[in-house]
C-alpha cells in the first residue's frame, strides 16, 4: 500500500542510539485499499504462511540440498581466500599480520578475520563453510579497499568476522580502559543501506546461525531493489503531484489575471462614458451661459477624477490615495465624513457638488 520500510539495520541503530532516517508517507495514494487476511485453523499445516519473508527464505536455503551450511570439525580443502588469510596469520614475516591488542589482523589483500589466537582454526571453519555456501548460491567475493567483500546481485557488501571485546578497568593511571578479547565470535556486515550483525548467542553459536546470515543478505538485496522501485513509484508520484500543484496554481493565476482584464477593461470603458459626460456637461453649461467659475472647477476636478479612475492614466490622487479605483463603488461613506458634505447647509446640488469656499483651488 506504498507505506516506506525502514532501512535494513533501522532497529539495530535506534537500540544503540544512532541517528536514522524516518521516511515520508506517500502524500497520495490510490492503489488498494483493504488487505485480506485469512484464519488458519489449529493444527493445519502452517507451511510458509504467515512467517516473515527473511525466515521463509532461511528455511528455503536450509531445504537446498547444493548448498554445505554444517561447519566442519576440521579445516578441509579450504577456499583460496580461506587459505589465503591463513597463511597470513601463520607466516611469521613481518607485515602478513598483526596485533591489535588482543585480536591479530591479517594484512590488507585478505578477508577481515580479527580474533586472537585461540579463536583462529574456529573462525577459519566458519568463514570457509560461509564462503564456500556463497558462492554456491551464486554470489561472489571482490577485493574493495583493503579487505574482501561479499558480493550480493551485484553490490559489493563489507565483512568483517571479529572476536568480541568486553572493556575493563586498566592497570596503569595513564589509561582509562582496556579492551579485553572475550571469546566470542560476531559477524559483521554492512554497507550503506545495508547493516546486520550475528554473533554467538547462549543457545546457538555462529555456526548454527549460517542460513540466517545469508537470508539477511539476500533479503536485503531483495528489499533493496524494491525499495528502488518504490522510490521510482514515488518519485514518478511526486512529480505528478508536483505538475498538478502547477497547473493549479497557474490556473489560478489565470483566473485572476483575466479578471483583472475585465474589470480593467470596465474601468477603462466607464471612463469614456465619464468623460462623455463631462463633455456634456460643459457643452450644456456653454449653451445656457452658465459657464461660471463654480462650473469650471467642477470640470476640473471631474476630469482629474476620471483620470485617476482610467487605467490607462492612472494618475495619483491626493484625497483617494488609499482607496483602489475597483474598490470605490462598494465604499460606505456615512454622511458626517463626507468631506464633500456641507455643516452649514445639508441640501446639494443634484450632481453632488457642494457649494464650499474651498471647490476652486481643490
Amino acid at each position: 500500500m506504498g507505506i516506506p520500510l525502514p532501512d535494513i539495520g533501522h532497529r539495530n541503530k535506534v537500540k544503540v542510539g544512532k541517528k536514522v532516517r524516518i521516511k515520508p508517507f506517500l502524500e497520495k495514494y490510490e492503489g488498494e485499499q483493504q488487505l485480506h487476511l485469512s484464519l488458519r485453523t489449529e493444527g493445519d499445516n502452517f507451511s510458509e504462511v504467515g512467517i516473515s519473508p527473511q525466515l521463509a527464505l532461511q528455511r528455503a536455503i536450509e531445504a537446498d540440498t547444493s548448498v554445505d551450511l554444517v561447519v566442519k570439525q576440521e579445516l578441509l580443502n579450504p577456499d583460496p581466500l580461506v587459505k589465503a588469510v591463513q597463511q597470513a596469520f601463520l607466516s611469521n614475516a613481518k607485515g602478513d599480520s598483526y596485533l591489535r591488542g588482543d585480536l591479530r589482523l591479517p594484512a590488507g589483500g585478505n578477508v577481515y578475520i580479527s580474533v586472537s589466537s585461540g579463536l583462529l582454526d574456529r573462525s577459519l571453519r566458519i568463514m570457509d563453510t560461509f564462503i564456500k555456501a556463497m558462492r554456491q548460491r551464486g554470489h561472489d567475493f571482490t577485493l574493495e579497499g583493503e579487505y574482501y567483500k561479499v558480493v550480493v546481485s551485484g553490490e559489493a557488501i563489507g565483512m568483517v568476522l571479529t572476536e568480541m571485546q568486553n572493556r575493563i578497568a586498566a592497570y596503569d593511571s595513564w589509561q582509562s580502559s582496556l579492551l579485553k578479547a572475550n571469546g566470542n565470535l560476531m559477524f559483521k556486515f554492512e554497507e550503506y543501506y545495508i547493516s546486520t550483525i550475528c554473533k554467538d548467542g547462549k543457545e546457538q553459536k555462529l555456526e548454527q546461525r549460517l542460513s540466517r546470515i545469508i537470508s539477511r543478505l539476500e533479503l536485503a538485496e531483495r528489499l533493496k531493489k524494491e525499495r528502488e522501485e518504490n522510490e521510482k513509484r514515488w518519485a514518478k508520484m511526486r512529480e505528478e503531484e508536483r505538475i498538478r500543484k502547477e497547473f493549479e496554481e497557474r490556473k489560478k493565476l489565470e483566473i485572476k489575471s483575466f479578471q483583472q482584464l475585465v474589470k480593467a477593461a470596465s474601468r477603462w470603458k466607464e471612463a469614456q462614458v465619464i468623460r462623455e459626460y463631462i463633455n456634456q456637461k460643459e457643452q450644456k453649461a456653454r449653451d445656457a451661459n452658465s459657464l461660471n467659475e463654480e462650473m469650471t472647477a467642477w470640470l476640473s476636478w471631474a476630469r482629474r477624477k476620471v483620470d485617476w479612475y482610467d487605467p490607462f492614466v492612472d494618475t495619483g490622487d491626493e484625497w483617494l490615495r488609499d482607496i483602489l479605483p475597483d474598490k470605490i463603488m462598494k465604499e460606505d461613506v456615512a454622511k458626517n465624513t463626507n468631506p464633500w458634505f456641507d455643516q452649514n447647509n445639508s441640501e446639494q446640488k443634484d450632481d453632488g457638488w457642494p457649494l464650499k469656499p474651498w471647490y476652486v483651488n481643490s
